[in-house]
């Protein structure tokens, strides 16, 4: 018996560049892959695809760093930039502070000044179909903030998300996930529980609620594909209690695991999985800054339905996800080589405004709220 061919991804491509980035005839399209995982082949492919329908394309497969949240090599900035520009920065001592990610706010400040007097970046548009996540980096905020660059982050794509939990209607999906986020404006705290055994209250007094909502049509904007998320930065050092996770970027864990927090950090990891203890004790020792409570998000899709890949388990409707690491991109203030995101099904989230003596329940055991 001959196998079956895949499906064609032509609609879902043509969808993605004409509904979720709104490319207009003229504009330069990268498509940014990287040569891990599949080695690059589904950026390939889609590079092919969106050349047959947009002729102002180009794929550029790069050899990562290895890491969510780790800046991508000198090559890919030179790719992207202003013609002189990295070389300027890597002349006065910019590029290195800000690839190790040791630079303060006034080095991504200098930068900026920098590739604002450099002339336009060489792409309007970047889909990032990568293994490791470039969202919480340095390239992509000035590629974004300063260069006014459209870019839709799709670390750990798979080509089946096409046809789930990117086959959505996106309309009806903006307007819920804004709504959600207006509904925890102005919260003091968030109060995180589940069945599982997870106690958490994080201070998210002053920081931006952000929505992901897929459509990256406009000048700057950026996101992840797929959508479907309401997220901030939690304050630094107001995070305490206690996360039990059963599920990690890829699969479930064997067992659970038990992180305790303490003002804002992970302060211990538990649990009867020796080994997968140890591999969440060394991802978060790897750094000082990894043990940082650096994500609170809530998932807003209701198509997406994977939970053994993170990029759409974070998604999905009535998820509450929690991230260790860098959140500097996103309203927070801390630096760090990761980003890594862990997803909590069927929680209760409870929004708290200290001032007025309100509460309001946005998730009830992983049913919607709002």
């Amino acid at each position: 018996m001959t196998a079956k061919s895949p499906p064609s991804i032509e609609d879902a491509v043509h969808s993605l560049l004409s509904v979720n980035m709104g490319l207009k005839e003229g504009e330069r399209l990268l498509i940014l892959g990287d040569s891990s995982g599949d080695g690059g082949e589904l950026a390939r492919e889609i590079g092919v695809v969106a050349e047959e329908l947009h002729p102002v394309t180009r794929t550029l497969i790069f050899d990562p760093v290895g890491g969510h949240g780790q800046e991508p090599p000198r090559e890919v900035w030179d790719a992207l930039l202003a013609d002189g520009s990295v070389e300027r920065m890597a002349a006065e001592g910019l590029l290195g502070e800000l690839l190790s990610k040791k630079g303060g706010p006034g080095t991504f400040e200098r930068a900026s000044n920098l590739l604002s007097e450099s002339g336009p970046a060489k792409a309007d548009i970047i889909v990032a179909v990568t293994t490791y996540s470039t969202s919480h980096t340095s390239f992509r905020k000035l590629l974004t903030q300063v260069c006014g660059v459209r870019y839709a982050s799709m670390p750990l794509f798979e080509r089946e998300m096409f046809f789930g939990s990117m086959d959505v209607d996106w309309k009806d999906l903006a307007i819920s996930t804004n709504v959600l986020a207006r509904s925890l404006d102005g919260a003091d705290r968030c109060e995180v529980s589940s069945n599982n055994g997870t106690r958490l209250v994080l201070g998210v007094s002053g920081r931006p609620v952000l929505s992901d909502d897929g459509m990256l049509d406009q000048i700057g904007k950026f996101g992840n594909l797929p959508a479907g998320e309401v997220f901030l930065a939690p304050v630094e050092d107001l995070a305490e209690g206690v996360l039990v996770l059963e599920w990690g970027p890829r699969a479930r864990f064997k067992g659970p695991l038990i992180v305790t927090i303490e003002r804002g950090r992970v302060v211990k990891v538990d649990g009867k999985e020796k080994d997968e203890v140890h591999w969440l004790d060394n991802m978060l020792s790897a750094h000082p800054q990894n043990t940082n409570i650096a994500e609170l998000g809530i998932g807003t899709n209701p198509a997406a339905t994977r939970p053994d890949n993170v990029l759409e388990s974070e998604k999905i409707l009535g998820t509450v996800h929690v991230a260790f690491g860098d959140n500097h991109t996103f309203g927070g203030v801390v630096k760090a080589p990761l980003h890594q995101d862990f997803v909590l099904f069927d929680a209760t989230l409870t929004a708290v405004w200290e001032r007025g003596g309100g509460r309001r329940v946005l998730l009830d055991e992983g049913r919607k709220g709002w």
